[in-house]
């Protein structure tokens, strides 16, 4: 073990309490990065073999055929036909210029690296190289305002991406550059200074923002993965520098899941801009930290992994929506252009090619089920496979190295928990199942953010089932407990109401909401309580009171010292 994971183990185990699991947790079996090794980030020497055998497979063969026609439009071997100067106009004030495949973009040294980390063909890691010397001197990325550039992004939120994904273009290439040029690249990492908020060091500990903010992960992110890129290399000048950057890098993952999001993966300003807080680089650079350091931040706790799995819990994908699975999905806070944005610029891809290792094993099977049963057709009809909509060449190197295709897929309901709870920020959602365009999805938001995109609490439920969107009842913003069944049915109480959402199937229907509350439906009253129902979808039973309950068929509803109770229940 080397210094540098004693030091991180040191400063990992300071921080948690004698019966708290360490988070980020060792990864069993693993061998410490030497010095100038790569590739280290997303795959290691020893994973090459499998790779290049999965390069051989139809589903390898298709990705890397989507990897080269994203690199130059055609079938990879040339430079990208379009190339954006660092002449105006860019920056958010500008006016967006669409771009055709194939522009340069900040992920191309990486995805010519890809192809030489699996051909050994000397001309790749040349590619490589002229598009890393045109980000060097200038050239900007495909966004359509050309905000991120490695050379005066706009602002420190640009800089993180620009700078971590040109990072993955010197692991992957590295050893397929000369001497003279991986020392020019690993400098400019390691010295990088674009001005305020925009250094090495800023961009590692997020000095221009703050977790709650949107900008706050896509700095950090894109810090870790530059540093993690470059340290013990050689090239580099001083190590110790670094050495106490990886401990402030460390501690800037667990910030971001943990301050800025929560433990059900719901974002201070809401699920727009929390797509770009952990998909557009931050999620990629945890995964970058367990294969080059060991270190584990996705299992020991939920929050990273609700990132990513929210996205599947919350949507009800129908048929006719798939170019437009936003408006499948119950859409707060900020920036919603963002959600499921899969083929427009990095903030809303690569749901699937990222999340596969932001998640458990179990949890990946889950994911690798919602993808296979909705997308994959969709997605190889528009020559675009395995999730790779996207026009960026880093989202195919990660679906070509993440997606599980190996592993049986299982039905979510298998898998994952029916109810997302975000303590944090007061967020719930309970789905029912997954199983067609009838499920049903409830959600609230309870608490006020206050974060840059101020929102919320919701003023009731989202109700969303059989095709409907409704808004019925309201989960007590203070509440006293949650009682969760394992179908999702749940009973919440609080500030003296009580709800009940039922997904039994005992009372004829797919749902049932029954409430204490004062709310629009059909009453009840037992004894000094009063009760309003909804049934959701059809077949639902009458209800019936019957001394001091009400009953739905084989639903008994009973309301003991003002909270309710369900006489169908699985514990």
């Amino acid at each position: 073990m080397d210094v540098r994971r004693v030091f991180l183990l040191i400063s990992m185990l300071a921080l948690v309490s004698a019966d708290e699991a360490p988070w980020p947790a060792l990864v069993a079996g693993h061998v410490p990065v030497s010095a100038g090794e790569h590739p280290r980030l997303f795959l290691r020497k020893g994973d090459l073999p499998a790779l290049k055998a999965r390069a051989a497979t139809p589903e390898g063969q298709a990705i890397i055929t989507r990897l080269r026609q994203l690199l130059d439009g055609k079938d990879g071997t040339g430079m990208p036909p379009v190339m954006r100067s660092g002449k105006p106009p860019h920056g958010d004030k500008s006016e967006p210029i669409v771009q055709p495949i194939g522009c340069l973009s900040f992920s191309h040294p990486a995805g010519y690296g890809m192809l030489w980390q699996l051909t050994g063909e000397q001309k790749y890691a040349d590619l490589g190289k002229q598009c890393a010397k045109l980000m060097l001197d200038g050239y900007r990325d495909r966004d359509g305002k050309a905000r991120y550039s490695l050379r005066q992004p706009s602002g420190a939120l640009r800089a993180g991406p620009s700078l971590g994904w040109f990072a993955l273009g010197y692991d992957l290439c590295y050893d397929g550059w000369d001497a003279e040029f991986r020392k020019q690249v690993a400098s400019a990492i390691e010295r990088y200074d674009e001005g305020k908020g925009m250094t090495l060091e800023d961009q590692v500990k997020g000095a221009s923002h703050f977790p709650a903010s949107n900008h706050w992960g896509m700095q950090v992110g894109g810090g870790a993965l530059a540093l993690l890129a470059i340290t013990g290399d050689p090239e580099i000048t001083d190590q110790k520098r670094l050495e106490g950057l990886l401990v402030a890098s460390r501690a800037a993952m667990l910030r971001n899941i943990t301050e800025g999001f929560g433990d059900g993966g719901y974002f201070a300003e809401g699920d727009g801009t929390g797509s770009m807080a952990s998909h557009i680089i931050f999620l990629s650079a945890l995964q970058a930290w367990q294969v080059s350091q060991g270190l584990d931040f996705i299992s020991p706790r939920p929050n990273a992994r609700w990132t990513a799995l929210k996205w599947i819990f919350q949507t009800i994908p129908r048929a006719d929506k798939l170019d437009d699975l936003r408006s499948c999905f119950p859409e707060r806070g900020g920036y919603p252009h963002n959600i499921w944005a899969r083929p427009d610029g990095v903030s809303g891809a690569g749901y699937f090619a990222i999340g596969y290792t932001a998640v458990t094993s179990e949890e990946r099977a889950a994911l690798w089920w919602f993808y296979r049963t909705h997308l994959m057709a969709h997605d190889q009809a528009a020559g675009a496979p395995w999730d790779t909509t996207s026009l960026y060449p880093h989202h195919a190197i990660l679906a070509f190295i993440n997606t599980p295709f190996g592993i049986e897929p299982k039905n979510p309901a298998e898998v994952l928990p029916r109810v997302e709870h975000d303590t944090k920020h007061g967020f719930f959602a309970f789905r029912n199942r997954w199983q067609d365009e009838n499920d049903i999805v409830i959600t609230q938001l309870t608490r006020k953010s206050r974060a840059r995109f101020a929102h919320g609490p919701d003023r009731q439920m989202q109700v969303w089932h059989h095709g409907k969107r409704e808004q019925w009842g309201s989960i007590p913003g203070k509440v006293d407990s949650v009682h969760v069944a394992r179908d999702g049915s749940a009973i919440i109480s609080g500030q003296g109401i009580s709800l009940a959402i039922d997904f039994s199937l005992a009372c004829g229907a797919d749902g049932l909401l029954v409430t204490t509350a004062k709310e629009t439906g059909e009453s009840f009253t037992l004894g000094s309580t009063t009760l309003t129902v909804r049934i959701l979808g059809e077949g639902g039973a009458k209800p019936v009171v019957e001394g001091d309950a009400l009953i739905l068929g084989k639903q008994r509803i009973t309301v003991v010292d003002g909270r309710l109770r369900l006489g169908a229940w699985s514990e």
